[in-house]
């Protein structure tokens, strides 16, 4: 039966037999269209309620095929809605175990009161009369019969049949049906259905109008519970609620017709008004997409006004809500104490035609009718995506409610004004989900200060970005717009503070991005780039004093992107602009100086979830421009090196005083990772890492170390929890420095003797995997023997490892350089090329890998391990021939990549 079958929960004891196109209008559901068993829904046993069942279809009106069905509901069609008086063959029935009388004056109150009710809800477009009447008809069918059996066997006996607008009403002396239901309903579309009831009572009004709710083409209106208490909730892959607490509470709605039984006949919610083409088509406003934030007058739902409800579609999840004020009027003028207020409800549920109440507080309620349904003056609904609906006032005649459809309103935003402090540093921006604009000052080695608070209520505009200088004051300024449009310069002082902000612009609303390029044109002055829907760029030159002089367009197809950053000079040329693209690919389109683009390459892959680009400044201090990004997990600065990014990154100069440079391990105690320098004089020096692929300050920590033919880090050798060095002197002599874990050394210990025939020594950590520091040797004969520490300083019987090694004229320590937790090697050719040779955690080694050429050029190389750049990747740092210190990152896979640092 396609959709229709998979839409219905048999938890409730719903059987689909058949079905017509009764149909009229496809409602996006608030689940994926569930199977026989929606997982999500779930009845609570004792609710007041009256069973459903779709019957077959009159003949001659069965759909055409289930294709058409299936494309009915997937696509929707305009709400023809009811129109006609359906003709009731009223019967009141005995059965053969009870005899008792059922009143017939009574039985046609009860329709004359669904006639009433009907005609109200679809402005005198649908009524219901008696047109034959059956008194005391006995049946054969008995008491302890089904209801599914008692209404057939009548419908048997009367010889009944279903044709368009015609329907059968039985009412039976029993005081409920089986299973304690309050009625039973069969509905066969065309408006047509029969309706079994018990004997009369305060329910009969309530359960008739419910089941011929059923025969409009409606389901039922249930509720949203979470244990979590939830307003809102999505859904997994597999339909499930992603909370798991929640779920739909079926009939849960009780302000609603297609709710719980109960005395009253509660106004049918706009969902289904909707739903189902009811009234005269003007009650409900539909305000489409929502978008920005605005404000809208609701009036009383039981009322007759014009426009007195709101529809809307939520941006992100495309799922439709209704807002309804509802007060004591008309068919709602039970509503004497609770359940007042703004009720919101959304399309769909456990079913496609049926609507889900999104209470205040969804945490399951007791007994059946819960008194919260309702959101009050002050209170916010915010859907799982992110929309929010503030009720601002409820009265007992108006209600005004808030729309906050802008996510970026919300989002977090991370730019660069250049240097906003006035200390010649580039620095970066955020606004904060909570409003805040917090400044992250630049510091010198690759770094950003600490975030200081310089603005709050920021969240008032969807759109945040930096300008080196608008109004020609000569310093950095920020330019912020609302969703309303309007476009407001924010001066900078110079001093990471702002000057009285002023409006600069209005209808800037059609926009989606905004981007301040800097000089795109070639004028000296700072420009803004913008991206329309329909994908085009338009320039926005700058006036020098903050305004804009007339626009030019850029170009179109720039919608493929779903994000644009300043490039200052990356990739070459002038200031240009940095383009993500769906599938991650970053794009440099670079500046010609002239106000258009020269071509755009590809600088990388991947960026997809790289969240806010920044780019346009030079926060390495190499004067090439750099790309700065910032997620949930941090800030990730990739350098550029004027063309794209940077292979290497150059960190230092003057290195070439030093006769020796390796890597220390943390040796200050910090967390991060530092090197040590030997001076041709003798001196050593801790260059203390900061972090972020830099050094803080320099340290002075010995003198006399000239004296030693090699020095190595070998790392905790004495097993006191600090690291150490271990050197060698000229008489083969092995001195062991412990350190104090802060910088200091403890009094050194002879540890060996005889180790002069070697002519490299490495200390790769725990290179055979016994948890305990070793130390490697090579001979000149090229063998490589380990020294398997003992974990208290000293060694263990010695294994040879390898041999001709000879063939490398550089041997050092990797770390874990392929990310497998074990201590590799790396080996330098005379031809310069650099070897990996992954260690195999139990002394030996894997299959060795080249990792590339020109490694010759470095006097001194030395592997940093995970921890200097900051983002857990390996790296490595050669001395050039010039004395600059450069730097390599590693893939943690045994590969390098192009430099990225963390500047926290």
């Amino acid at each position: 039966m396609g959709v229709l079958r998979r839409s219905i929960a048999l938890s409730t004891g719903l059987v689909v037999f058949a079905t017509g196109l009764f149909f009229v209008q496809a409602p996006a559901t608030a689940v994926p269209l569930p199977g026989p068993d929606n997982p999500n829904v779930q009845f609570v046993e004792g609710t007041p309620h009256s069973e459903h069942m779709f019957d077959t279809p009159p003949a001659g009106n069965a759909p055409k095929g289930q294709a058409d069905v299936d494309s009915l509901l997937r696509d929707g069609a305009a709400a023809a809605g009811p129109g006609g008086d359906i003709r009731v063959r009223l019967v009141t029935a005995t059965l053969a175990d009870n005899t008792n009388p059922v009143s017939m004056a009574e039985a046609e109150k009860a329709v004359a009161a669904t006639s009433k009710y009907w005609q109200a809800m679809t402005a005198n477009k649908l009524s219901m009369s008696v047109a034959s009447k059956v008194a005391g008809h006995p049946s054969k069918a008995k008491s302890t019969d089904s209801y599914s059996t008692i209404i057939s066997t009548i419908t048997s006996e009367l010889k009944w049949s279903a044709s368009p607008y015609t329907a059968l009403v039985i009412f039976i002396p029993t005081a409920t049906l089986s299973g304690n239901a309050l009625g039973a309903g069969y509905s066969s579309g065309s408006y047509s259905g029969r309706v079994l009831l018990p004997q009369i009572s305060n329910f009969s009004n309530n359960v008739m109008s419910h089941e011929f709710g059923h025969v409009i083409g409606m389901m039922h209106a249930d509720a949203l519970q979470c244990g979590s208490g939830a307003s809102d909730v999505g859904v997994n892959s597999n339909g499930q609620f992603t909370d798991s607490s929640c779920y739909i509470r079926e009939y849960g709605d009780t302000t609603d017709i297609m709710g719980a039984a109960q005395w009253n006949s509660p106004v049918i919610s706009s969902t289904f008004w909707d739903y189902g083409g009811l009234g005269r088509g003007d009650e409900i406003r539909d305000i489409g997409v929502a978008a920005g934030v605005k404000s809208y007058t609701l009036k009383p739902w039981g009322g007759t006004e014009a426009q007195r409800a709101i529809k809307f579609t939520d941006p992100v999840s495309r799922e439709v809500y209704y807002l309804e004020l509802r007060q004591p009027v008309g068919y709602d003028s039970y509503l004497s104490g609770g359940n007042k207020g703004v009720k919101i409800v959304q399309r769909g549920g456990a079913t496609i035609a049926s609507s889900l109440i999104l209470m205040p507080d969804t945490r399951p309620f007791s007994g059946w009718y819960s008194p919260n349904h309702a959101w009050q003056a002050g209170s916010t609904f915010t859907t799982y995506t992110g929309t929010m609906v503030t009720i601002n006032s409820v009265s007992a005649t108006s209600a005004t409610v808030t729309i906050n459809a802008d996510p970026k309103l919300k989002a977090r935003m991370s730019f660069s004004a250049g240097d906003f402090d006035g200390d010649k540093l580039p620095d970066v921006i955020s606004r904060e989900t909570d409003g805040s604009l917090l400044l992250f000052a630049g510091l010198p080695g690759n770094r950003l200060e600490d975030p200081v608070r310089i603005g709050s209520g920021w969240d008032i505009f969807n759109a945040v970005l930096g300008t080196s200088d608008v109004n020609g004051d000569g310093f950095a300024d920020i330019l912020a717009r609302s969703s309303d449009g309007a476009l407001w310069l924010y001066p900078g002082n110079g001093k990471g503070g702002f000057l009285s902000r002023t409006q600069v612009g209005v209808g800037w609303q059609g926009f989606t991005q905004l981007v301040t390029p800097g000089d795109f044109n070639g004028d000296g002055r700072n420009d803004v780039i913008a991206a329309d829907p329909d994908g085009v760029l338009w320039l926005y030159p700058g006036n020098g004093s903050g305004g804009f002089l007339a626009r030019t367009q850029l170009g179109q197809g720039w919608d493929v992107f779903t994000s644009l950053a300043p490039a200052g000079s990356f990739g070459g040329g002038s200031a240009g602009l940095l383009a993500r693209s769906a599938d991650g690919t970053l794009f440099a389109y670079p500046g010609d100086g002239k106000g258009g683009f020269l071509p755009r390459a590809a600088v990388g892959s991947g960026w997809n979830l790289a969240g806010s680009i920044i780019g346009g400044q030079d926060f390495t201090g190499d004067r090439n421009a750099d790309v700065l990004t910032v997620n949930g997990s941090g800030m990730s600065l990739y350098p550029g090196d004027g063309s794209g990014f940077a292979d290497r990154l150059a960190i230092g100069t003057g290195w070439n005083q030093f006769s020796q440079v390796w890597e220390a391990g943390d040796f200050d105690g910090d967390a991060v990772a530092d090197i040590l320098a030997r001076g041709t004089n003798g001196v050593l020096w801790l260059y203390p890492g900061n972090g972020s692929g830099g050094f803080l300050p320099r340290v002075q920590v010995g003198t006399g170390w000239n004296v030693f033919t090699a020095v190595v880090s070998a790392g905790d050798f004495d097993g006191d929890g600090h690291p150490d060095l271990v050197a060698r002197a000229s008489d083969g002599s092995l001195w062991l420095y412990p350190s104090d874990g802060k910088a200091q050394f403890l009094a050194r210990k002879q540890i060996g003797t005889g180790w002069q025939g070697f002519t490299q020594l490495l200390a790769p950590g725990d290179f055979n995997g016994d948890g305990k520091a070793d130390i490697v040797a090579q001979s000149a004969d090229g063998v490589l023997w380990l020294y398997p520490g003992n974990g208290a300083g000293g060694f263990l019987a010695r294994k040879q490892i390898g041999t001709g090694w000879d063939m490398f004229n550089l041997v050092l320590q990797a770390g874990d350089f392929t990310g497998d937790g074990k201590e590799d090697l790396l080996g330098r050719g005379s031809d310069g090329g650099l070897w990996l040779y992954p260690g195999n955690g139990n002394g030996g080694f894997l299959a060795r890998s080249y990792l590339g050429s020109g490694w010759n050029m470095f006097s001194s190389v030395a592997a940093l391990g995970d921890g200097f750049t900051g983002t857990g990747d390996p790296s490595v740092v050669g001395v050039a021939g010039d004395g600059t210190l450069l730097m390599y990152s590693g893939t943690g896979a045994g590969k390098f990549k192009p430099v990225m640092l963390n500047p926290r």
